[in-house]
Protein backbone atom coordinates (compact mmCIF):
# COMPACT_ATOMS: atom_id res chain seq x y z
CA UNK A 1 0.00 0.00 0.00
CA UNK A 2 1.75 3.15 -1.14
CA UNK A 3 1.74 6.37 0.82
CA UNK A 4 -0.03 8.14 -2.01
CA UNK A 5 -2.97 5.76 -2.21
CA UNK A 6 -6.25 7.39 -1.20
CA UNK A 7 -8.58 5.19 0.80
CA UNK A 8 -12.34 5.49 0.53
CA UNK A 9 -14.36 6.54 3.56
CA UNK A 10 -15.81 3.04 3.70
CA UNK A 11 -12.33 1.50 3.71
CA UNK A 12 -11.16 3.88 6.46
CA UNK A 13 -14.24 3.01 8.52
CA UNK A 14 -13.45 -0.71 8.19
CA UNK A 15 -9.88 -0.14 9.34
CA UNK A 16 -11.16 1.85 12.32
CA UNK A 17 -13.56 -0.98 13.18
CA UNK A 18 -10.70 -3.48 12.95
CA UNK A 19 -8.59 -1.45 15.36
CA UNK A 20 -11.57 -1.25 17.72
CA UNK A 21 -11.73 -5.06 17.63
CA UNK A 22 -8.02 -5.27 18.40
CA UNK A 23 -8.69 -3.27 21.56
CA UNK A 24 -11.76 -5.32 22.47
CA UNK A 25 -9.86 -8.59 21.96
CA UNK A 26 -7.65 -7.72 24.94
CA UNK A 27 -10.11 -8.59 27.68
CA UNK A 28 -13.35 -6.92 26.58
CA UNK A 29 -14.79 -9.49 24.12
CA UNK A 30 -14.32 -13.27 23.94
CA UNK A 31 -12.81 -15.10 20.98
CA UNK A 32 -16.15 -16.13 19.46
CA UNK A 33 -17.48 -12.57 19.61
CA UNK A 34 -14.29 -11.26 18.00
CA UNK A 35 -14.49 -13.84 15.22
CA UNK A 36 -18.14 -13.04 14.48
CA UNK A 37 -17.42 -9.30 14.38
CA UNK A 38 -14.38 -9.85 12.16
CA UNK A 39 -16.45 -11.74 9.59
CA UNK A 40 -18.87 -8.84 9.38
CA UNK A 41 -16.06 -6.34 8.70
CA UNK A 42 -14.00 -8.33 6.19
CA UNK A 43 -14.02 -7.20 2.55
CA UNK A 44 -12.56 -9.16 -0.35
CA UNK A 45 -10.52 -6.23 -1.66
CA UNK A 46 -9.11 -4.95 1.63
CA UNK A 47 -6.06 -6.99 2.51
CA UNK A 48 -4.97 -4.50 5.15
CA UNK A 49 -8.25 -5.02 7.00
CA UNK A 50 -7.70 -8.78 6.83
CA UNK A 51 -4.28 -8.41 8.50
CA UNK A 52 -5.82 -6.42 11.35
CA UNK A 53 -8.71 -8.84 11.78
CA UNK A 54 -6.33 -11.78 12.02
CA UNK A 55 -4.42 -9.78 14.64
CA UNK A 56 -7.63 -9.27 16.64
CA UNK A 57 -8.35 -13.00 16.45
CA UNK A 58 -4.80 -13.79 17.58
CA UNK A 59 -5.11 -11.52 20.61
CA UNK A 60 -8.48 -13.00 21.55
CA UNK A 61 -7.11 -16.54 21.41
CA UNK A 62 -4.03 -15.47 23.37
CA UNK A 63 -6.31 -14.13 26.11
CA UNK A 64 -7.59 -17.70 26.51
CA UNK A 65 -4.04 -18.95 27.02
CA UNK A 66 -4.23 -20.98 23.80
CA UNK A 67 -1.83 -21.15 20.87
CA UNK A 68 -2.62 -18.43 18.33
CA UNK A 69 0.11 -19.18 15.80
CA UNK A 70 -2.38 -19.95 12.99
CA UNK A 71 -3.71 -16.39 13.12
CA UNK A 72 -0.20 -14.94 13.18
CA UNK A 73 0.75 -17.01 10.13
CA UNK A 74 -2.37 -15.72 8.37
CA UNK A 75 -1.28 -12.16 9.23
CA UNK A 76 2.14 -12.76 7.66
CA UNK A 77 0.64 -14.31 4.51
CA UNK A 78 -1.77 -11.41 4.00
CA UNK A 79 0.81 -8.73 4.79
CA UNK A 80 3.44 -10.26 2.49
CA UNK A 81 1.14 -9.92 -0.51
CA UNK A 82 0.22 -6.31 0.27
CA UNK A 83 3.57 -4.62 -0.14
CA UNK A 84 3.00 -2.66 3.09
CA UNK A 85 6.17 -2.58 5.22
CA UNK A 86 4.22 -1.36 8.26
CA UNK A 87 1.66 -4.17 8.21
CA UNK A 88 4.34 -6.78 7.49
CA UNK A 89 6.31 -5.38 10.45
CA UNK A 90 3.17 -5.69 12.58
CA UNK A 91 2.73 -9.32 11.52
CA UNK A 92 6.40 -10.17 12.08
CA UNK A 93 6.29 -8.42 15.46
CA UNK A 94 3.27 -10.52 16.44
CA UNK A 95 5.17 -13.62 15.33
CA UNK A 96 8.21 -12.64 17.37
CA UNK A 97 5.99 -12.06 20.41
CA UNK A 98 4.45 -15.52 19.99
CA UNK A 99 7.91 -17.08 19.95
CA UNK A 100 9.01 -15.16 23.03
CA UNK A 101 5.95 -16.38 24.95
CA UNK A 102 6.76 -19.93 23.82
CA UNK A 103 10.43 -19.49 24.88
CA UNK A 104 11.46 -20.05 21.27
CA UNK A 105 14.93 -18.72 20.45
CA UNK A 106 13.80 -18.10 16.86
CA UNK A 107 12.12 -14.80 17.81
CA UNK A 108 15.21 -12.74 16.97
CA UNK A 109 14.97 -12.99 13.17
CA UNK A 110 11.36 -11.77 12.73
CA UNK A 111 11.97 -9.06 15.33
CA UNK A 112 15.02 -7.76 13.43
CA UNK A 113 13.13 -7.86 10.14
CA UNK A 114 10.22 -5.94 11.65
CA UNK A 115 12.55 -3.32 13.14
CA UNK A 116 14.22 -2.75 9.76
CA UNK A 117 10.94 -2.63 7.84
CA UNK A 118 9.80 0.19 10.11
CA UNK A 119 12.73 2.34 8.98
CA UNK A 120 10.94 3.10 5.70
CA UNK A 121 7.30 2.20 6.34
CA UNK A 122 4.74 4.28 4.47
CA UNK A 123 0.96 4.22 4.11
CA UNK A 124 -1.53 5.24 6.83
CA UNK A 125 0.29 6.29 9.99
CA UNK A 126 -2.06 4.18 12.13
CA UNK A 127 -0.46 1.02 10.69
CA UNK A 128 3.07 2.21 11.39
CA UNK A 129 2.11 3.21 14.93
CA UNK A 130 0.50 -0.21 15.52
CA UNK A 131 3.68 -1.94 14.33
CA UNK A 132 5.92 0.30 16.45
CA UNK A 133 3.81 -0.50 19.51
CA UNK A 134 3.94 -4.24 18.81
CA UNK A 135 7.71 -4.27 18.25
CA UNK A 136 8.14 -2.19 21.40
CA UNK A 137 6.06 -4.73 23.32
CA UNK A 138 8.28 -7.59 22.14
CA UNK A 139 11.34 -5.65 23.30
CA UNK A 140 9.60 -5.22 26.68
CA UNK A 141 8.92 -8.97 26.88
CA UNK A 142 12.66 -9.56 26.51
CA UNK A 143 13.43 -6.99 29.18
CA UNK A 144 14.99 -4.63 26.62
CA UNK A 145 13.22 -1.66 28.20
CA UNK A 146 15.40 1.05 26.67
CA UNK A 147 14.67 -0.31 23.20
CA UNK A 148 10.97 -0.54 24.08
CA UNK A 149 10.92 3.10 25.22
CA UNK A 150 12.56 4.13 21.93
CA UNK A 151 9.79 2.42 19.95
CA UNK A 152 7.04 3.95 22.07
CA UNK A 153 8.65 7.38 21.56
CA UNK A 154 8.61 6.79 17.80
CA UNK A 155 5.00 5.64 17.97
CA UNK A 156 3.97 8.78 19.85
CA UNK A 157 5.73 10.99 17.32
CA UNK A 158 4.10 9.15 14.40
CA UNK A 159 0.50 9.39 15.65
CA UNK A 160 -1.93 10.27 12.84
CA UNK A 161 -3.20 13.85 12.71
CA UNK A 162 -5.83 13.27 10.00
CA UNK A 163 -9.25 13.59 11.71
CA UNK A 164 -10.53 10.61 9.71
CA UNK A 165 -8.37 8.41 11.96
CA UNK A 166 -9.31 10.14 15.22
CA UNK A 167 -10.83 7.08 16.92
CA UNK A 168 -7.87 4.80 16.15
CA UNK A 169 -5.36 7.49 17.07
CA UNK A 170 -7.06 7.89 20.45
CA UNK A 171 -6.88 4.13 21.05
CA UNK A 172 -3.21 4.12 20.17
CA UNK A 173 -2.56 7.01 22.55
CA UNK A 174 -4.19 4.95 25.31
CA UNK A 175 -2.10 1.87 24.51
CA UNK A 176 1.12 3.89 24.48
CA UNK A 177 0.25 5.44 27.87
CA UNK A 178 -0.49 2.05 29.44
CA UNK A 179 2.58 0.41 27.93
CA UNK A 180 4.84 3.18 29.21
CA UNK A 181 3.62 2.67 32.78
CA UNK A 182 3.82 -1.14 32.50
CA UNK A 183 7.38 -1.19 31.20
CA UNK A 184 8.48 1.48 33.71
CA UNK A 185 7.10 -0.66 36.54
CA UNK A 186 8.84 -3.77 35.18
CA UNK A 187 12.13 -1.86 34.81
CA UNK A 188 11.92 -0.25 38.28
CA UNK A 189 11.15 -3.55 40.00
CA UNK A 190 14.14 -5.19 38.27
CA UNK A 191 16.37 -2.34 39.48
CA UNK A 192 15.04 -2.72 43.02
CA UNK A 193 15.82 -6.44 42.99
CA UNK A 194 19.52 -5.77 42.30
CA UNK A 195 19.54 -3.31 45.23
CA UNK A 196 19.36 -0.14 43.15
CA UNK A 197 16.35 1.27 45.00
CA UNK A 198 17.45 4.85 44.38
CA UNK A 199 17.72 4.23 40.62
CA UNK A 200 14.27 2.65 40.66
CA UNK A 201 12.91 5.67 42.55
CA UNK A 202 14.44 8.12 40.06
CA UNK A 203 12.97 6.23 37.12
CA UNK A 204 9.54 6.04 38.73
CA UNK A 205 9.62 9.78 39.46
CA UNK A 206 10.32 10.46 35.78
CA UNK A 207 7.28 8.46 34.65
CA UNK A 208 4.66 9.41 37.22
CA UNK A 209 4.12 13.11 36.36
CA UNK A 210 3.62 12.40 32.66
CA UNK A 211 1.08 9.69 33.41
CA UNK A 212 -1.26 11.89 35.44
CA UNK A 213 -4.64 12.79 34.03
CA UNK A 214 -4.47 10.66 30.87
CA UNK A 215 -7.20 8.23 31.88
CA UNK A 216 -10.52 8.95 30.20
CA UNK A 217 -14.03 7.56 30.11
CA UNK A 218 -13.20 5.92 26.79
CA UNK A 219 -10.73 3.52 28.42
CA UNK A 220 -11.83 -0.13 28.83
CA UNK A 221 -12.63 -0.67 32.55
CA UNK A 222 -10.09 -3.47 32.96
CA UNK A 223 -7.36 -1.24 31.55
CA UNK A 224 -8.23 1.59 33.99
CA UNK A 225 -7.95 -0.75 36.98
CA UNK A 226 -4.63 -2.13 35.72
CA UNK A 227 -3.22 1.33 34.97
CA UNK A 228 -4.01 2.81 38.37
CA UNK A 229 -2.72 -0.30 40.13
CA UNK A 230 0.63 -0.08 38.36
CA UNK A 231 0.88 3.65 39.07
CA UNK A 232 0.21 2.94 42.75
CA UNK A 233 3.23 0.63 42.92
CA UNK A 234 5.37 3.14 41.00
CA UNK A 235 4.38 5.82 43.54
CA UNK A 236 5.57 3.52 46.33
CA UNK A 237 8.89 2.95 44.55
CA UNK A 238 9.27 6.72 44.07
CA UNK A 239 8.28 7.36 47.72
CA UNK A 240 5.63 9.71 46.35
CA UNK A 241 2.15 10.37 47.62
CA UNK A 242 -0.35 7.90 46.14
CA UNK A 243 -3.47 9.10 44.39
CA UNK A 244 -6.69 8.29 46.22
CA UNK A 245 -10.08 7.26 44.94
CA UNK A 246 -9.01 4.75 42.28
CA UNK A 247 -10.15 1.15 42.30
CA UNK A 248 -7.14 -1.17 42.07
CA UNK A 249 -6.42 -4.81 42.77
CA UNK A 250 -5.87 -5.51 46.47
CA UNK A 251 -2.64 -7.43 45.78
CA UNK A 252 -1.06 -4.34 44.17
CA UNK A 253 -2.19 -2.18 47.11
CA UNK A 254 -0.52 -4.63 49.48
CA UNK A 255 2.69 -4.66 47.44
CA UNK A 256 2.82 -0.86 47.56
CA UNK A 257 2.53 -1.05 51.37
CA UNK A 258 5.31 -3.66 51.48
CA UNK A 259 7.62 -1.44 49.42
CA UNK A 260 6.94 1.52 51.73
CA UNK A 261 7.47 -0.55 54.89
CA UNK A 262 10.53 0.55 56.85
CA UNK A 263 10.83 -2.77 58.67
CA UNK A 264 11.98 -5.59 56.33
CA UNK A 265 10.14 -8.11 58.48
CA UNK A 266 6.87 -6.24 57.97
CA UNK A 267 7.64 -5.91 54.24
CA UNK A 268 8.21 -9.67 54.05
CA UNK A 269 4.97 -10.38 55.89
CA UNK A 270 2.98 -8.17 53.53
CA UNK A 271 4.66 -9.56 50.39
CA UNK A 272 4.32 -13.22 51.36
CA UNK A 273 2.19 -15.07 48.79
CA UNK A 274 1.43 -11.96 46.72
CA UNK A 275 3.04 -13.35 43.57
CA UNK A 276 0.16 -15.83 43.31
CA UNK A 277 -2.52 -13.14 43.73
CA UNK A 278 -1.51 -10.52 41.16
CA UNK A 279 -3.69 -9.83 38.10
CA UNK A 280 -2.59 -11.60 34.92
CA UNK A 281 -1.13 -8.46 33.29
CA UNK A 282 1.20 -7.68 36.22
CA UNK A 283 4.80 -7.34 34.91
CA UNK A 284 7.07 -10.32 35.55
CA UNK A 285 9.60 -8.38 37.60
CA UNK A 286 6.84 -7.02 39.84
CA UNK A 287 6.00 -10.61 40.76
CA UNK A 288 9.68 -11.37 41.31
CA UNK A 289 10.12 -8.29 43.50
CA UNK A 290 7.25 -9.46 45.72
CA UNK A 291 8.95 -12.86 46.01
CA UNK A 292 12.27 -11.18 46.80
CA UNK A 293 10.71 -9.12 49.59
CA UNK A 294 8.89 -12.15 51.00
CA UNK A 295 12.12 -14.19 51.02
CA UNK A 296 13.56 -11.86 53.64
CA UNK A 297 11.15 -13.05 56.31
CA UNK A 298 12.65 -14.34 59.58
CA UNK A 299 14.03 -17.82 59.30
CA UNK A 300 15.16 -17.64 55.68
CA UNK A 301 18.84 -18.69 55.52
CA UNK A 302 21.21 -15.86 54.63
CA UNK A 303 22.74 -18.04 51.92
CA UNK A 304 19.33 -18.41 50.24
CA UNK A 305 18.81 -14.65 50.25
CA UNK A 306 22.30 -14.03 48.87
CA UNK A 307 21.69 -16.69 46.23
CA UNK A 308 18.48 -14.96 45.13
CA UNK A 309 20.23 -11.58 45.02
CA UNK A 310 23.07 -13.01 42.94
CA UNK A 311 20.63 -14.57 40.49
CA UNK A 312 18.93 -11.19 40.11
CA UNK A 313 22.26 -9.52 39.30
CA UNK A 314 23.17 -12.27 36.84
CA UNK A 315 19.80 -11.87 35.10
CA UNK A 316 20.34 -8.09 34.95
CA UNK A 317 23.82 -8.42 33.42
CA UNK A 318 22.68 -11.11 31.00
CA UNK A 319 19.84 -8.83 29.90
CA UNK A 320 22.30 -5.99 29.21
CA UNK A 321 24.49 -8.29 27.11
CA UNK A 322 21.53 -9.64 25.15
CA UNK A 323 20.22 -6.13 24.55
CA UNK A 324 23.59 -5.02 23.17
CA UNK A 325 23.67 -8.11 20.95
CA UNK A 326 20.15 -7.32 19.73
CA UNK A 327 21.12 -3.79 18.75
CA UNK A 328 24.12 -5.19 16.85
CA UNK A 329 21.88 -7.74 15.12
CA UNK A 330 19.44 -5.04 14.04
CA UNK A 331 22.31 -2.95 12.67
CA UNK A 332 23.63 -5.99 10.79
CA UNK A 333 20.18 -6.64 9.31
CA UNK A 334 19.97 -3.00 8.21
CA UNK A 335 23.34 -3.27 6.48
CA UNK A 336 22.24 -6.49 4.76
CA UNK A 337 19.03 -4.89 3.51
CA UNK A 338 20.91 -1.81 2.32
CA UNK A 339 23.29 -4.07 0.38
CA UNK A 340 20.36 -5.93 -1.16
CA UNK A 341 18.69 -2.65 -2.09
CA UNK A 342 21.86 -1.39 -3.74
CA UNK A 343 22.08 -4.64 -5.71
CA UNK A 344 18.43 -4.33 -6.73
CA UNK A 345 19.01 -0.72 -7.79
CA UNK A 346 21.89 -1.82 -10.02
CA UNK A 347 19.78 -4.56 -11.62
CA UNK A 348 16.45 -2.71 -11.86
CA UNK A 349 15.09 -0.35 -14.50
CA UNK A 350 14.01 2.89 -12.80
CA UNK A 351 11.12 3.65 -15.16
CA UNK A 352 9.32 0.29 -15.20
CA UNK A 353 10.53 -1.47 -12.06
CA UNK A 354 11.45 -4.50 -14.17
CA UNK A 355 14.94 -5.91 -14.42
CA UNK A 356 17.33 -3.94 -16.62
CA UNK A 357 19.88 -5.33 -19.06
CA UNK A 358 22.25 -6.17 -16.19
CA UNK A 359 19.44 -7.97 -14.40
CA UNK A 360 18.62 -9.93 -17.54
CA UNK A 361 22.25 -10.99 -17.96
CA UNK A 362 22.44 -12.01 -14.29
CA UNK A 363 19.33 -14.18 -14.72
CA UNK A 364 20.65 -15.80 -17.90
CA UNK A 365 24.06 -16.62 -16.46
CA UNK A 366 22.62 -17.76 -13.14
CA UNK A 367 20.21 -20.39 -14.49
CA UNK A 368 21.53 -23.85 -15.27
CA UNK A 369 20.18 -27.39 -15.26
CA UNK A 370 17.69 -29.35 -17.32
CA UNK A 371 14.89 -26.79 -17.47
CA UNK A 372 13.36 -25.69 -20.75
CA UNK A 373 13.06 -21.96 -21.33
CA UNK A 374 11.16 -19.67 -23.65
CA UNK A 375 12.30 -16.15 -24.47
CA UNK A 376 9.86 -13.49 -25.68
CA UNK A 377 11.35 -10.43 -27.32
CA UNK A 378 8.77 -7.62 -27.19
CA UNK A 379 8.80 -4.31 -29.00
CA UNK A 380 6.28 -1.44 -28.89
CA UNK A 381 4.83 -0.82 -32.33
CA UNK A 382 5.47 2.64 -33.79
CA UNK A 383 6.78 3.92 -30.46
CA UNK A 384 8.56 6.83 -32.08
CA UNK A 385 5.23 8.14 -33.37
CA UNK A 386 3.80 7.93 -29.82
CA UNK A 387 6.63 10.20 -28.60
CA UNK A 388 6.30 12.51 -31.59
CA UNK A 389 2.53 12.89 -31.30
CA UNK A 390 1.96 12.80 -27.53
CA UNK A 391 5.34 13.77 -26.07
CA UNK A 392 8.04 11.90 -24.18
CA UNK A 393 6.18 12.14 -20.85
CA UNK A 394 3.34 10.10 -22.31
CA UNK A 395 5.88 7.79 -23.89
CA UNK A 396 7.35 7.13 -20.44
CA UNK A 397 3.87 6.41 -19.07
CA UNK A 398 3.33 3.91 -21.88
CA UNK A 399 6.58 2.11 -21.07
CA UNK A 400 5.74 2.08 -17.35
CA UNK A 401 2.28 0.64 -18.08
CA UNK A 402 3.74 -2.10 -20.27
CA UNK A 403 6.24 -2.85 -17.52
CA UNK A 404 3.35 -3.30 -15.09
CA UNK A 405 1.50 -5.58 -17.53
CA UNK A 406 4.56 -7.77 -18.01
CA UNK A 407 5.30 -7.83 -14.28
CA UNK A 408 1.78 -9.11 -13.59
CA UNK A 409 2.10 -11.89 -16.16
CA UNK A 410 5.33 -13.49 -14.95
CA UNK A 411 5.83 -15.95 -12.10
CA UNK A 412 8.59 -15.72 -9.47
CA UNK A 413 10.71 -18.21 -11.46
CA UNK A 414 10.38 -16.12 -14.65
CA UNK A 415 11.91 -12.78 -15.58
CA UNK A 416 10.59 -9.63 -17.21
CA UNK A 417 13.13 -7.01 -18.20
CA UNK A 418 13.42 -3.78 -20.14
CA UNK A 419 16.54 -3.95 -22.28
CA UNK A 420 16.37 -0.31 -23.29
CA UNK A 421 14.14 2.12 -25.19
CA UNK A 422 10.89 0.31 -26.04
CA UNK A 423 12.49 -3.16 -26.10
CA UNK A 424 11.43 -5.71 -23.49
CA UNK A 425 12.22 -9.36 -22.86
CA UNK A 426 10.35 -12.04 -20.90
CA UNK A 427 12.01 -15.35 -19.97
CA UNK A 428 9.68 -18.20 -18.98
CA UNK A 429 11.04 -21.24 -17.15
CA UNK A 430 9.70 -24.81 -17.37
CA UNK A 431 7.10 -24.17 -20.08
CA UNK A 432 5.94 -26.02 -23.15
CA UNK A 433 5.55 -24.44 -26.58
CA UNK A 434 1.74 -24.28 -26.47
CA UNK A 435 1.79 -22.59 -23.04
CA UNK A 436 4.34 -20.06 -24.26
CA UNK A 437 2.24 -19.24 -27.31
CA UNK A 438 -0.76 -18.59 -25.05
CA UNK A 439 1.28 -16.44 -22.65
CA UNK A 440 2.71 -14.40 -25.50
CA UNK A 441 -0.78 -13.83 -26.89
CA UNK A 442 -1.85 -12.71 -23.38
CA UNK A 443 0.83 -10.02 -23.56
CA UNK A 444 -0.38 -8.81 -26.96
CA UNK A 445 -4.02 -8.79 -25.85
CA UNK A 446 -3.33 -7.13 -22.49
CA UNK A 447 -1.40 -4.30 -24.13
CA UNK A 448 -4.01 -3.82 -26.86
CA UNK A 449 -6.90 -3.77 -24.36
CA UNK A 450 -5.23 -1.47 -21.82
CA UNK A 451 -7.18 1.80 -21.30
CA UNK A 452 -4.63 3.96 -23.09
CA UNK A 453 -6.99 6.93 -23.69
CA UNK A 454 -6.97 7.45 -19.91
CA UNK A 455 -3.31 8.45 -20.33
CA UNK A 456 -3.89 10.59 -23.42
CA UNK A 457 -7.04 10.94 -25.59
CA UNK A 458 -6.60 9.14 -28.89
CA UNK A 459 -3.68 7.04 -27.64
CA UNK A 460 -3.59 3.40 -28.77
CA UNK A 461 -0.67 1.02 -28.25
CA UNK A 462 0.20 -2.45 -29.49
CA UNK A 463 3.25 -4.70 -29.25
CA UNK A 464 4.87 -7.34 -31.41
CA UNK A 465 6.35 -10.49 -29.85
CA UNK A 466 8.92 -12.99 -31.07
CA UNK A 467 9.34 -16.29 -29.19
CA UNK A 468 11.98 -19.02 -29.15
CA UNK A 469 12.46 -22.16 -27.00
CA UNK A 470 15.51 -23.99 -25.80
CA UNK A 471 17.34 -25.62 -22.90
CA UNK A 472 19.33 -23.94 -20.16
CA UNK A 473 22.55 -24.48 -22.13
CA UNK A 474 21.04 -22.47 -25.00
CA UNK A 475 19.51 -19.73 -22.85
CA UNK A 476 22.13 -17.10 -23.67
CA UNK A 477 21.45 -17.51 -27.40
CA UNK A 478 17.67 -17.75 -27.30
CA UNK A 479 17.23 -13.97 -27.35
CA UNK A 480 18.86 -13.73 -30.78
CA UNK A 481 16.48 -16.30 -32.24
CA UNK A 482 13.49 -14.65 -30.52
CA UNK A 483 14.62 -11.30 -31.94
CA UNK A 484 14.46 -12.74 -35.43
CA UNK A 485 10.87 -13.91 -34.76
CA UNK A 486 10.11 -10.40 -33.50
CA UNK A 487 11.33 -8.94 -36.77
CA UNK A 488 8.99 -11.31 -38.61
CA UNK A 489 6.07 -10.25 -36.38
CA UNK A 490 6.70 -6.59 -37.16
CA UNK A 491 7.19 -7.26 -40.86
CA UNK A 492 3.94 -9.21 -41.11
CA UNK A 493 1.69 -6.50 -39.70
CA UNK A 494 2.67 -5.89 -36.03
CA UNK A 495 0.50 -6.47 -32.98
CA UNK A 496 1.04 -10.23 -33.18
CA UNK A 497 3.12 -13.21 -31.99
CA UNK A 498 5.57 -15.21 -34.12
CA UNK A 499 6.99 -18.30 -32.44
CA UNK A 500 8.43 -20.23 -35.38
CA UNK A 501 10.08 -19.20 -38.66
CA UNK A 502 7.88 -18.47 -41.67
CA UNK A 503 7.80 -21.07 -44.40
Amino acid sequence: MSAGRTLSDEHVAAIEQAYALIEAAQGEMNADEIDAAARSIAHAGWGDVDVLLHFARALAVRELGEDYIAHVQAMVRCATGLGSPALLALALGAGAGHRVLRLDSGATSPFNQAACLLDNADGPAVHRVAALIEVGQVAHMWGFWKIAVDYHDQAEQALETDPRWAATTRRQQIVIAINRVDLALDWCCAQAMIGDWEGAADRARQVLPGSCGVVGDDWPPSWIRQYHGHRLVLAALADAEPEDGHEVDESLTTLARAIRAVDPVEAARLANGLHEQFPEMTPANTRLLAMSLAARRPGTPDAAIRYGDELARLRWNDRLERMAAMRDAIDAERRRLEHEQLRRDVLTDDLTGLANRRGYQAYVTGNRGDSQYAVMMIDVDHFKSVNDRFGHDVGDLVLAAIGEILGDLVRPIDLAARLGGDEFVVVLADVTADVTQARAQEVVDAVRDHPWPAIAPGLAVSVSVGVHHGGADQLAGLAGAADRRLYEAKSSGRGRVVSRPSR
